[in-house]
């Protein structure tokens, strides 16, 4: 089921065509990861699904709602997070989540149990001023989630925040899609991150999209430089396994892999069983960064 439909949707500004007809959809509980370096149109492409403008041509459609046709019915099914939070400072967390629950008239048991949620609970009575970013990025998130949405729009929602608060988001993030089955869409200029939690990536150049690739494509060339005890052995014993894309050796003593479906422990066992020692494992890169560097050669 399509929770977002976007079709042939177009955007220009001062005469330049910024969003160049472009076409995707957002199935229910689905993460999507929007990619492409500054100015490719993603977080335009995010404000004409949220209505914060509004596109030339084309259609958008949130949970059977044309954005155009029934606004009020679409924009009840989604909740955006672009840019910076909008956060009162001088308020506490608890504060902030209030001014929304009054506004779209949600119960308190629903305030509790979103304030436990993102993990707020024994700083939620302090003011806003105090929090460090992932915080703030935690309570922006339960403001939208006090709408129960069906479609939450991010844009960079893990910019600037340390290890910690990066981990902590996506875990919010992946448990909201999977357990309450709240579709989300979001950019990001970290792939890795991307890599981890979405289903599809999505790739836009110059306002159109160029591809959209599922994570499980992806995972599928996921490649490894390994240091071995004998190459030539190593080579034999895995060019005909299920479990590898190709193999190849760069030095002396170490083979480049490309592994199917992060089964690297079963190519590892592999080697152990037929006596091939292994001491250094470094992970080079899977395919949605050799997508970006082919996609986007020579745009900085």
């Amino acid at each position: 089921m399509n929770i977002l439909q976007v079709e042939n949707l177009s955007k220009s500004f001062g005469g330049k065509q910024i969003i160049k007809n472009i076409s995707f959809n957002v199935e229910q509980g689905e993460i999507i990861g929007f990619v492409g370096p500054n100015g490719a149109g993603k977080t335009t492409t995010l404000k004409l699904i949220s209505n914060l403008i509004f596109p030339e041509s084309g259609r958008i459609i949130i949970d059977g709602n044309d954005i155009m046709k029934n606004r009020e019915k679409a924009l009840e099914k989604i909740a955006v997070m672009i840019e910076s939070p909008g956060l009162y400072r001088n308020l506490s967390g608890k504060g902030n989540l209030k001014i929304i629950q009054r506004l779209r008239g949600k119960s308190k048991a629903l305030l509790d149990e979103i304030i436990e949620f993102i993990g707020l609970s024994d700083r939620i009575d302090v003011k806003v001023a105090k929090y460090s970013l992932g915080m703030k990025q935690r309570l922006a998130l339960g403001m939208c989630l006090l709408c129960e949405p069906r479609l939450l729009i991010l844009d960079e929602p893990t910019n600037g925040l340390d290890p910690t608060g990066t981990m902590e988001f996506r875990e919010l993030i992946t448990t909201l899609a999977k357990r309450e089955k709240i579709s989300v869409l979001f950019s990001s200029h970290l792939l890795s991150e991307v890599e981890k939690i979405s289903d599809r990536i999505m790739f836009i150049k110059d306002g159109q999209i160029v591809t959209i690739k599922s994570i499980k494509d992806i995972g599928d060339n996921t490649s490894y430089r390994i240091q071995v005890s004998d190459v030539l052995k190593s080579k034999a014993v895995l060019e005909n396994s299920e479990y590898i894309n190709s193999i190849s050796n760069t030095d002396t003593n170490i083979i480049l892999v490309s592994i199917k479906n992060n089964k690297l422990s079963n190519v590892l066992n592999l080697l152990s069983t037929n006596d091939i020692d292994f001491w250094d494992i470094e992970k080079v890169g899977s395919s949605i960064e050799s997508d970006y560097s082919d996609i986007y050669k020579g745009v900085n």
